[in-house]
């Protein structure tokens, strides 16, 4: 049965199939089929969407919106910035949860950062992805059915052997920083507001966050993507988990690949995941930045899930994946 692993950039093998695909891109040939250019899909495909008020489970998971320190781009005397943590209610009143920064994708920079910092909350299906976690062996309705059988199995498995102890999730305002790339200082410092002031207001204001360093992970979708490896890679002494889900990085595959060189030569050990789906426009993009971390031999974990560049992707898949993957990896757990 095919399990979820990382494999080290130079092992040469060949693809598992029918389970959640781990393979390594050794031609060129998907790239072809998409070198006609990509425009990022925004989210809100259907019109600007709502913001409903969270149907959280309060046996389950518990809410907390707080204020945030300013960013660097924001001007003096604009109103406070929110954020907003998820938790699983911990096994122990004493528990502290690892820490995952989660940026959202670009049609949520579209509704300003009154509404967008809640998409993955509000709009990504986070809370399901709680509930299905904790609620048992997962079913292909916690995926929207976006997931292969044989994948499910070895995931409830996985989830037997070792049962999904939670995370503390927190959803920030994204800026569009795709309209930045040519400005990479503007990248960088949203990049180091993040490290070095959103991570410790979390630490501090949300009771439940652990403040072990290094217990903190990063990960997002699309433009979300992009700026969690722009952040997790450029602070390897903060984040032990950099996770991305079809990246919005087209052309600059190999400067981030050296970004993650860099990293490495820290000797901070970080847990790599890129994650991508089978009609995901970017996948190709996804697959370029593997054969980039290859060539450097940075040891990092390709996954590819059934699914679009879409909602459903992100309440299905990808909100199970980033709750699965920063589980493990904060704790120091083998994928």
């Amino acid at each position: 049965m095919p399990q979820r692993r990382v494999v080290p950039a130079w092992d040469r093998q060949q693809p598992e199939m029918g389970a959640h695909v781990l393979f390594w891109l050794t031609s060129f040939a998907l790239l072809a089929l998409c070198a006609g250019g990509w425009a990022e899909r925004t989210h809100a495909e259907h019109g600007e969407p709502g913001l409903p008020h969270a149907q959280a489970d309060e046996s389950r998971t518990s809410t907390l919106r707080f204020d945030v320190p300013a960013r660097p781009d924001v001007r003096l005397g604009a109103e406070p910035e929110q954020a907003i943590a998820m938790w699983s209610t911990p096994a122990s009143p004493d528990e502290k949860l690892p820490v995952v920064i989660a940026f959202h994708g670009r049609g949520e920079s579209a509704l300003g950062p009154a509404r967008g910092y809640a998409a993955w909350v509000e709009l990504y299906g986070l809370n399901k992805a709680y509930t299905a976690l904790l609620g048992g062996p997962l079913t292909r309705a916690a995926f929207g059915g976006l997931v292969r059988d044989a994948e499910l199995v070895a995931l409830n498995g996985e989830l037997r052997a070792r049962a999904f102890q939670g995370v503390v999730t927190v959803g920030v305002y994204t800026p569009d920083l795709l309209a930045e790339v040519g400005k990479p200082e503007k990248i960088a410092r949203y990049a180091t507001w993040v490290a070095r002031q959103l991570v410790p207001a979390v630490q501090h204001k949300v009771a439940i966050a652990s403040r072990v360093p290094r217990q903190v992970g990063v990960d997002g979708v699309s433009l979300g993507g992009m700026v969690a490896l722009e952040v997790g890679l450029r602070f390897p002494d903060v984040f032990a988990a950099v996770g991305t889900m079809q990246p919005a990085v087209r052309g600059r595959e190999s400067q981030l690949a050296d970004l993650a060189e860099l990293a490495r030569s820290t000797q901070q050990r970080q847990v790599l995941r890129l994650l991508s789906s089978d009609a995901d426009p970017l996948l190709p993009v996804t697959q370029e930045l593997s054969l980039e971390l290859r060539k450097r031999r940075i040891a990092h974990q390709l996954v590819v899930t059934p699914g679009g560049h879409d909602y459903a992707f992100n309440r299905g898949p990808g909100a199970i994946e980033l709750l699965y993957f920063h589980d493990r990896a904060l704790r120091g757990l083998p994928e």
